[in-house]
Formats: structure tokens, C-alpha cells, sequence
């Protein structure tokens, strides 16, 4: 293993406290690799039994508000990758090594190929797994360890176990756990506020949306500014530069993985001075997958990767009622998309979607109210924020054997 690709992991290891053991994953005596999921999950089945996916593990967290569903007799044809309450998920495609510890809504659901599964009896050895796999260093190493193209990044479970796993003493580690479990609640509820306010948007736009059959028609195409994504997606391992503070760089997963329609952060940042076309804030960025077309706007400045179509508007009176119009029509706007697993969108069939267009005071009522419920989502996003860099210092505290739990029975 080159310097280069574990340099920040093998940096963090050096510091550790001198009576702390590094074990590899995959030699922890308390933990089970159990393997990956369903490689061949068959059709989506109403009804059926859950499956987790790589795209339902996000921000530590399982979140399957569009649950795919798999034929009971696959799943009991697949009972080694069934879910118990306190396994830990390691995403192996696209997002490598985010992780979620399952809870009991998911208990007895099964995963997919996409996936890992981890098993332990201890919730606080599954709950350091996850804190310590969600580490930047840990991300960075599994992005680094990761093949394949860079729409279809994978880790190997050879790899996951290879990965090097600190063991801190339980008493500490319980004071730590305690802490990050204190954040993880105040994030859960920010969540929450966030998704509610959101649904009232929704239902605000669906109350004035009610009478539009007196509106005129309109193309999208003749309503937005419509163009293309063609930025390449960068790579981690692209010439070693420092992208911290760089530009968003949006690839369609930041899309279709976002659960809210704002979109304030992506995965990967380009670094500065080698952007192509940057785009303001404002946008309305589109993307789609087999369920339906999906929509964001983005609060700070992006360069958009292939996938992507974007729809410039010339007021944010506009923006905000076509950002709901798609939102609400998700699934019938699919028919514009094409290529594999209808991912692809056309530019020129989803330019030329119809939809009815209502008068100005309409659309500039409807934002002055929406905007405020969109203030209430940027405050919570900003909580977040704050929230995750502070779960960061608290782990490089413990880490460093500075955290004030240290001395904890």
C-alpha cells in the first residue's frame, strides 16, 4: 500500500494513545463479517419484504422513505444477508464505507449487493464501528481502496477487511458514545423539521394547484434556460490536491440521494482553479432514476457533472414553483428519461414536457410563503453543520486521548 493511499489513515493511526490495539476489521473477535446482500434481488414487489440499498445509508443513518421490496421467496431464499436489529450496513457501491447501524424498523428486512453487513452482540462496539467508519480519514482510505469507473465506484469486502480498526478502552469509548448519541438525537430532529416543513411546501403547492386548468400551457423549454452537465466527476486519487474549500462538484447520486429539495453540500469538491463553468446558486438541478425524475435547488455555487440537466430560471418567484411542480409529477416526468436503469434524462424530451403555468401573483404568493418554510430547512441545515464538525472535534479529541470522558470507569 502506497503512502499516497494511506497516508491520512497511517497519520491518525500514529497518534493514537500508546495502549491502544489497531486490529483489522475483519479480525475483531466481537464482529461478523456476515458478507454482502441480494445480487439479484428480482423485481420491485408491493407489499414484499424491505431491502436496504446503498442509497438508503446516508449520513450515518438508514433512511428508506421510497423502500424497494423484494418476492418473500427471494428473501428466504437469501436468509444469510437478513438484517438483525444492531448490524452495521457498509455501503461497497458508489458512497464507499458510509455506514448506519440497523434499528428495529428495520429488523428481519434484507440488503443488496450494494452493501456490506457487519454483526456484533455489543450496540456500543456497533455504534464505535459506525463513528469510526464515518471518520474523514476512514472515508478518504475507502474511496482510495475502492475500483471501477467513477459512476460505479466499489469496495471489495477483501478490502473492508483489511481496514484497520483502533480498540479503545470500554469505559472511555462508553463516555464517548454516550456524547455522539446526544448529537445523533439533536440531528434526528433537525431532520425532522426540515422533512416538515418540506411537506407543508408540498401541500401549500398542491392547494394552489388545484385550479389550473384555466392556465395556459408552456413548455419547460420555454420557460428555463435548459442545458446540460458535462463536467467529468472527479476522482479522490486525481493528482493529490487539496479540494478543501474548492467547488461543489454535483453528480447525479447528490440528487437522487437527497431527501429534501435543497442542496447545500455534495460529496466530491473541485479544486480551486480548476472549475469549469461554475453555476450561482438559484439553479434547479435535475437528475433521474427508474422511480422518477428527481429535483434540488443549490445554495451555493456548483459545477455540474454529466447526468445532470440544469434549469435556469430568471426569477426565484419562478424557481420555487417549478421546483414543486416537478416534485409533485416525479414519477410521470420519468417518461422524458432514457438509457440504462433510466438514468439519463434528454434535454430535448423533458424540455418539451407541457405543464400549466399560472399568473405572477400566483407563483410570487406562493414563494413569499414557501420561502419562509425554506428558511426554516436552511436553519436546520445549518445546525447540522455545526453539529457534524462538532461530533469531528469530539472524535479527534477521544482519539488523541483528550476527550473529558477519558478517566470514565
Amino acid at each position: 500500500m502506497t503512502s499516497k493511499t494511506s497516508s491520512g489513515l497511517d497519520d491518525r493511526l500514529r497518534r493514537l494513545p500508546s495502549s491502544w490495539a489497531v486490529v483489522p476489521l475483519g479480525e475483531l473477535r466481537s464482529v461478523q463479517v456476515v458478507g454482502y446482500g441480494i445480487t439479484r434481488p428480482g423485481e420491485h414487489i408491493g407489499g414484499g419484504v424491505g431491502m436496504i440499498r446503498a442509497a438508503d445509508v446516508k449520513d450515518g443513518q438508514l433512511r428508506a422513505d421510497d423502500p424497494r421490496r423484494i418476492d418473500p421467496g427471494v428473501h428466504e431464499a437469501n436468509l444469510r444477508s437478513r438484517l438483525e436489529e444492531g448490524d452495521v450496513v457498509v455501503v461497497l457501491v458508489g458512497r464507499v464505507g458510509e455506514a448506519a447501524v440497523v434499528t428495529r424498523d428495520f429488523q428481519d428486512w434484507n440488503a443488496s449487493r450494494t452493501v456490506a453487513i457487519l454483526r456484533t452482540p455489543n450496540p456500543d462496539e456497533a455504534a464505535w464501528l459506525c463513528l469510526w467508519l464515518g471518520s474523514p480519514e476512514v472515508r478518504d482510505w475507502c474511496e482510495r481502496q475502492a475500483t471501477g469507473s467513477t459512476l460505479q465506484r466499489t469496495l471489495s469486502l477483501a478490502a473492508l477487511r483489511s481496514l484497520p480498526v483502533p480498540v479503545p478502552p470500554p469505559g472511555p469509548r462508553a463516555a464517548l458514545l454516550r456524547a455522539t448519541r446526544l448529537l445523533a438525537a439533536k440531528t434526528a430532529t433537525n431532520v425532522r423539521i426540515a422533512e416538515c416543513a418540506t411537506e407543508l411546501s408540498d401541500a401549500r403547492f398542491a392547494c394552489e394547484a388545484r385550479n389550473s386548468e384555466s392556465w395556459p400551457e408552456q413548455s419547460i423549454a420555454g420557460l428555463v434556460h435548459l442545458t446540460a452537465g458535462t463536467a467529468r466527476r472527479p476522482r479522490p486519487d486525481d493528482d493529490g490536491t487539496d479540494t478543501k474549500g474548492g467547488t461543489a462538484f454535483v453528480a447525479p447520486a447528490d440528487i437522487l440521494q437527497s431527501n429534501l429539495p435543497h442542496l447545500y453540500s455534495t460529496e466530491r469538491r473541485l479544486p480551486k482553479g480548476k472549475e469549469c463553468r461554475v453555476r450561482a446558486p438559484g439553479s434547479l438541478l435535475v437528475a433521474s432514476r427508474e422511480d422518477g425524475v428527481r429535483v434540488v435547488m443549490n445554495h451555493v455555487p456548483v459545477v455540474i457533472g454529466r447526468g445532470v440537466l440544469v434549469l435556469g430560471l430568471d426569477s426565484s418567484s419562478d424557481a420555487h414553483w417549478l421546483l414543486h411542480e416537478i416534485r409533485s409529477r416525479g414519477a410521470e416526468l420519468a417518461a422524458a428519461a432514457h438509457g440504462s436503469a433510466g438514468r439519463e434524462l434528454s434535454r430535448s424530451a423533458f424540455g418539451a414536457i407541457t405543464l400549466r403555468w399560472p399568473p405572477s401573483d400566483v407563483r410570487e404568493r406562493f414563494a413569499r410563503l414557501v420561502g419562509c418554510l425554506h428558511e426554516r430547512v436552511r436553519i436546520a441545515q445549518v445546525e447540522d453543520e455545526k453539529l457534524r464538525d462538532l461530533r469531528g472535534r469530539i472524535l479527534d479529541s477521544f482519539l488523541t486521548a483528550a476527550f473529558p470522558g477519558e478517566s470514565a470507569p
